[in-house]
């Protein structure tokens, strides 16, 4: 029987996992990428890994391999039967130098920009993305943060939580008492007509705001590139050509872009003295965008209304954080792409397409074709 071969274009955690599904065991680093979601014991999370080939019906004798750089790719794009791909850019020559015998290419994510769609159709090889369950908690984790923001659950919570220490005589007895707002919280808005301001429109800001479109919120974002029309129709977006533009004009301001040097502090004095008075910063991208020490200066001083936070600078977060002294901060913990079974889903999800492909169905998510 003739190997089938998934290539993986790149290192990655997600492909590591992938791969060992398709191997029947984990590298090194794939264990090491287990270890670290799910703790000392793997069994359960192994065997539903490998377990997902004869599951999923996918024929035997499929491997994979994960190439480290793009000189790899290139070499072993030519016996390749199927390509799972992330940030690689896809060329035409790279299609091409895999001949006849490369049959689908597998987008992990859904922003497939790097893939030149128009020379998967000239060539015949069929090209799908994949809406991450990953994303689609990140959609909802920041949803869940901006009606927390906006009906100030935090004080409510803390409100509730000190009635532990009350000494007004009210008791569980007698009939019932209904007092409005008994917790005295301020500051209690709606989000229907408000500016969600987001700095990045890729794959999660994308989710972000049509989750947001649907609750009656304007869509402002901000990328380096202004996205297609069709993307922006999608929500109603309007392109605001810079930050300072941005962070002035919204009421929330949440952060979708990757870290590294061009983002690093991207959020600073300046730009934060910029925001509204009324307005809240949500980041559930990386703690290092922000300069939290900056953050916590317009914090105290009440020149934002609050912020979210799910990332920071240093994880877990360090008991000498100023920032956890403040009342107008509503914190997370670094979970807004939820839980480690998600990862599991999506290796599922990536093989399931492949598999589709194999017995002559139409994948999930199809944008290009002969």
């Amino acid at each position: 029987m003739d190997e089938k071969i998934v290539l993986f274009s790149e290192e990655d955690t997600m492909f590591r996992l992938m791969a060992t599904a398709l191997n029947g065991e984990p590298s090194q680093k794939a264990s090491d990428a287990l270890h670290y979601f799910f703790g000392d014991d793997i069994h359960a999370q192994l065997e539903y890994l490998t377990s997902l080939p004869s599951t999923l019906g996918l024929p035997q004798g499929m491997r994979g391999i994960i190439c480290d750089d793009e000189n790899e790719l290139t070499k072993l794009i030519l016996d390749a039967d199927y390509l799972v791909c992330e940030r690689t850019e896809v060329s035409h020559d790279l299609m091409k130098g895999g001949g006849t015998r490369l049959k689908f290419i597998q987008k992990f994510g859904g922003d497939y920009k790097n893939v030149d769609i128009q020379a998967a159709q000239e060539l015949g090889i069929p090209v799908a993305y994949q809406r991450r369950v990953s994303t689609i908690s990140v959609r909802e984790h920041v949803l869940s943060l901006i009606f927390s923001l906006s009906r100030n659950l935090l004080y409510a919570h803390r409100a509730a939580i000190d009635r532990k220490n009350a000494n007004d005589g009210l008791r569980s007895e007698g009939p019932p008492r209904i007092k409005f707002n008994w917790g005295k919280v301020p500051n209690i808005q709606l989000v229907e007509g408000k500016k969600l301001g987001l700095v990045g429109f890729g794959e999660n800001g994308i989710e972000v705001a049509m989750a947001a479109h649907a609750v009656g919120m304007e869509i402002l974002y901000y990328q380096r590139h202004r996205a297609s029309q069709e993307r922006e129709k999608l929500v109603d977006a309007k392109y605001v050509p810079s930050l300072e533009e941005l962070v002035q004009t919204a009421d929330f301001t949440s952060i979708h872009v990757p870290y590294g040097p061009p983002t690093e502090k991207m959020f600073n004095a300046k730009i934060l003295s910029q925001m509204k008075p009324t307005a809240y910063l949500i980041s559930t991208s990386r703690g290092g965008i922000i300069d939290e020490k900056a953050l916590y200066d317009v914090l105290r001083q009440k020149k934002i209304a609050g912020a979210a936070l799910d990332v920071y600078r240093w994880e877990p977060v360090p008991s000498d954080c100023p920032l956890l002294d403040l009342d107008n901060v509503l914190w997370a913990t670094h979970n807004a792409g939820g839980a480690g079974e998600f990862l599991l889903q999506e290796v599922h999800d990536v093989l399931a397409n492949i598999a589709r492909v194999i017995r002559k169905e139409e994948p999930e998510y199809l944008v290009g074709t002969a």
